[in-house]
């Protein structure tokens, strides 16, 4: 992780598109402990948007969640809320965590 806002410029300046975007996942991937943030997996995890991009979400830290590849793929552009309430390993106190 990042310590000070010297680090922050130097990186602006030193890392490329690609550097950048893999520090940015792997940042909201430890943000979550590792897991999906909808069934607890640890093992492929994307980035999942919480509010889809087809529907206005932004890429942006507050809509992104881990998420295992299954769970990324299920979803789809579906509504996070919807989709979660169909699911076996649904619970309420992971919902809340998404509003």
């Amino acid at each position: 992780m990042l310590e000070a806002p010297a680090d922050y410029r130097f990186n602006l300046l030193a890392m490329t598109s690609s550097d950048a975007k893999r520090l940015f996942k792997q940042q909201i991937i430890e943000r979550d402990n590792g897991q999906c943030r909808y069934c607890g997996c640890t093992k492929n995890l994307t980035l999942d948007h919480i509010r889809p991009k087809s529907k206005g979400g932004r890429y942006e830290a507050s809509n992104l969640v881990a998420a295992c590849r299954r769970c990324n793929q299920s979803k789809g552009s579906n509504d996070v809320f919807d989709w979660f309430l169909a699911q076996p390993f649904f619970n309420q106190d992971l919902l809340q965590s998404f509003t």
